[in-house]
């Protein structure tokens, strides 16, 4: 093993630039999930992922509990009300089930941008 002697100055740089790369990547990744909280999912994947059953969902947002978005035939829910249901546990599911729907949501978008490049 071989040992390496740098000066105090040089550390601190090299410990500040370290700094702000974490900073930058950890506000990415904020920016990023809470870019992820205003999209939409349809009704069926938030059932499939969630692990609801789709009458379930209709009850919920019949009754005023879960605010939702049409479109044709489809109901489209935001990322950010599933988490609230989720919080409030109007919604009954794990925080594992959501991630996936989330991994879900960014892999299509990721392949809606593949697709149009």
């Amino acid at each position: 093993m071989e040992v390496l002697t740098i000066e105090h100055s040089a550390f601190q740089q090299l410990i500040s630039k370290i700094d702000a790369m974490d900073k930058f990547i950890r506000k990415a990744k904020l920016e990023q999930q809470s870019s992820l909280d205003d999209d939409w999912v349809d009704g069926q994947a938030v059932c499939e992922y969630l692990c609801i059953c789709d009458k379930t969902l209709q009850r919920l947002h019949s009754a005023g509990k879960i605010t939702y978005s049409t479109i044709g035939n489809k109901y489209y829910y935001q990322i950010a009300e599933i988490k609230r249901c989720l919080r409030a546990h109007t919604i009954k599911s794990s925080e594992e089930m959501l991630q996936n729907l989330i991994a879900h949501k960014r892999n299509s978008k990721a392949k809606a941008s593949a697709n149009v490049q």
